[in-house]
């Protein structure tokens, strides 16, 4: 069975953040987040079995994001992609905790991540 989004469910704009910590004019190191790329995502809670799951660890913040796949959000799937990256949707910010490019087809990413 294939895994199908329809176009007009990614009606969600969030954007990807990537940290960019860098030193102050002290020394001291600050942390900053810019925009590394704005996509249109679907965005759904957790439920059934991933919600129980989520619950079992304290992380029923969780929500799934889904969005095309792209060669610029390849970095989310790296090693230490979700830890680099956060999403920023509907004036709150969400750490990455998974994501997965679907049956390795390139076409679609789901993210998971939970509100700060």
């Amino acid at each position: 069975m294939d895994y199908k989004v329809k176009t007009g469910d990614l009606d969600k704009r969030i954007i990807i953040q990537k940290d960019a910590t860098y030193t102050d004019e002290s020394g001291f190191p600050v942390e900053k987040w810019d925009t590394y790329k704005p996509v249109w995502a679907s965005m759904n809670n957790l439920y059934g079995a991933e919600f129980y799951s989520a619950m079992a660890v304290q992380e029923e913040n969780t929500v799934s994001f889904t969005v095309r796949y792209s060669k610029d959000l390849e970095v989310l799937l790296e090693e230490n992609g979700s830890k680099t990256y956060r999403i920023f949707w509907n004036k709150k910010s969400f750490n990455i905790t998974f994501c997965d490019n679907i049956k390795y087809q390139n076409l679609w990413i789901k993210i998971k991540a939970m509100v700060i």
